[in-house]
C-alpha cells in the first residue's frame, strides 16, 4: 500500500465518529426503505454499524493490511439481524453498502487529491485503495448475506415453532389465551373457520404450498394459517366472519400428485378443532381408498364411510362375512356390488337403477338375482347391513376386499 494511502488512514482515524454520522444520515437520506421507518433505534443501530466499519477499513489501510485480515464487526452483525426483524430485505442491506462505499470513497479520493501533488503517486493511491474497497465491500457483503439468511431463518423457525405449539395447544383442546393465540398465530380465531389436510406420497412434496394457497384461495379472500403437520402434509385453516360455503373448494382441482381433504365449517375455537378433525378423517378416507376417490374430499361426502371405517380391521370382517363372494376383487364382483348398492338405495326400484347405470331394467334383475345367489339370501334380509358393506366396499375397494378366490366363479352381465 503506497505511503500516502497509510498517511491518510491514520489522520482520518481520530474523525472515525464524525465520518460514520455523515455517511448514517446519507444512508437515511438516500436509501427510502431506511428513511420510510421512524426509527431512533434503527437510526443508532446504522450509525453503530457505519462507524465500526468506518473504523475498520482506515484501520486496514493504516496498517496496510488485505481484506483478509477483515473481521465483521459485531456492529454490523447486530445491523444485519435488526434488518431482519423489522422485515426489511437483503437487497435494501446490500444497496446500503453499496451507497456507503460510493459515499465514502468520494471524500477519500477528495482527500487524497488534497495531499498528494504528484499525479504518478495520486493515480497509485488511488488505485490501490479503489481496489482494497471494492474488495472490502464484497468480501463483508458476503458475510452479511449468510449473516441475513441464518437470522431470517432463525426467526421463520421460531415463528413457525411458536404457531405449531399454539396450534397444537388448541387442538389438545388445553385452556388458552384467545388473544395471545390470535396474535401468535396472525390468525383470527372468532370466525368460522375451515380446515383443510394437504397432501402428497411422501416421495413428491412439491406443490403442496401452492394447493394449500389455491385451496384457501377457492373458498374466499384473506390469508389462511398454514401449519406443517408432516414431511408431506399441511394443515390450512381458512377463515370467514360470514358463513362459509365451501362449493368452490369442492371443484377445486389441485397439482397432480396432491390431495385436499376438508372439514365442515366451525366457528370460533370450537370450530376449529371440529373442522380439523373432520378433515383429518376426510384424510384417512381419502387415503386408504387411493384412486377410488376424488382429488377433493369433503368430510360431509364421506362421514358415514369414516363413521364405520373408524376400526379398519373390524370394519373388513363384517364387509367379508356380510358380502361372501360378492367381496372378490374382480370386475364381475364390482359390477354386483355397485347394482345391488343401487338398487337398495334406490328402494328396490329397477327402473331407477337401470336409469342411474344406463342398463337394461332386465340387466339389474339379473344382476340382483345373481347376487342373491351368491350371497345365499335375498338382499332385502337384512338391507342395512348390506347397504354399510357394500358403500365400505364401494369407497374404499382394495382397503376394504380382499379375494378369496371365489372371484371366478362370478360373472354378470
Amino acid at each position: 500500500m503506497p505511503p500516502a494511502v497509510s498517511e491518510l488512514a491514520a489522520a482520518l482515524l481520530p474523525s472515525t465518529r464524525e465520518l460514520a454520522q455523515g455517511l448514517a444520515d446519507h444512508l437515511a437520506a438516500t436509501v427510502t426503505e431506511l428513511a420510510a421507518v421512524d426509527d431512533d433505534d434503527l437510526r443508532e443501530e446504522t450509525r453503530a454499524s457505519s462507524e465500526a466499519n468506518v473504523d475498520q477499513v482506515l484501520r486496514l489501510l493504516r496498517a496496510g493490511a488485505g481484506v483478509d485480515a477483515l473481521v465483521v464487526p459485531i456492529e454490523a452483525a447486530e445491523y444485519v439481524r435488526g434488518l431482519v426483524r423489522r422485515g426489511i430485505t437483503l437487497p435494501v442491506l446490500l444497496r446500503s453498502y453499496r451507497v456507503g462505499h460510493a459515499w465514502f470513497w468520494d471524500r477519500w479520493s477528495q482527500a487524497l487529491h488534497d495531499r498528494i501533488a504528484d499525479p504518478d503517486e495520486l493515480l497509485a493511491a488511488q488505485e490501490k485503495s479503489s481496489a482494497f474497497l471494492f474488495a472490502y465491500i464484497d468480501r463483508i457483503s458476503d458475510v452479511l448475506v449468510e449473516e441475513y439468511g441464518t437470522e431470517r431463518e432463525r426467526m421463520v423457525r421460531g415463528a413457525a415453532q411458536v404457531r405449531a405449539e399454539t396450534v397444537r395447544a388448541i387442538l389438545a383442546g388445553e385452556a388458552i389465551d384467545e388473544e395471545l393465540a390470535v396474535r401468535r398465530l396472525g390468525y383470527e380465531l372468532r370466525r368460522h373457520h375451515v380446515a383443510l389436510r394437504v397432501s402428497s406420497s411422501a416421495r413428491e412434496v412439491r406443490g403442496l404450498e401452492r394447493a394449500a394457497s389455491e385451496a384457501a384461495a377457492a373458498l374466499g379472500a384473506g390469508e389462511p394459517l398454514v401449519v406443517p403437520s408432516g414431511v408431506a402434509s399441511l394443515d390450512v385453516w381458512w377463515g370467514s366472519y360470514e358463513p362459509v360455503a365451501t362449493d368452490g373448494l369442492e371443484h377445486y382441482g389441485p397439482p397432480e400428485g396432491i390431495r385436499v381433504a376438508f372439514g365442515a365449517p366451525g366457528q370460533g375455537v370450537a370450530g376449529f378443532r371440529r373442522s380439523h378433525a373432520e378433515a383429518i378423517q376426510a384424510a384417512r378416507v381419502a387415503a386408504l381408498a387411493s384412486d377410488a376417490i376424488a382429488a377433493v374430499t369433503s368430510y360431509r361426502r364421506v362421514e358415514l364411510v369414516s363413521l364405520l371405517a373408524g376400526d379398519l380391521p373390524r370394519a373388513r370382517r363384517f364387509v367379508a362375512s356380510r358380502l361372501g363372494p360378492l367381496a372378490a376383487l374382480t370386475e364381475p364382483a364390482g359390477r354386483l356390488r355397485e347394482t345391488v348398492l343401487a338398487f337398495l338405495v334406490a328402494g328396490g326400484s329397477a327402473t331407477r337403477v337401470a336409469k342411474g347405470l344406463y342398463v337394461h331394467e332386465n340387466t339389474v334383475a339379473y344382476r340382483v338375482k345373481r347376487a342373491e345367489e351368491l350371497l345365499g339370501r335375498r338382499v332385502s334380509a337384512d338391507p342395512v347391513e348390506l347397504t354399510c358393506a357394500l358403500t365400505l366396499a364401494a369407497a374404499l375397494g382394495p382397503a376394504m376386499l380382499a379375494d378369496e378366490g371365489g372371484g371366478e366363479a362370478i360373472a354378470s352381465r
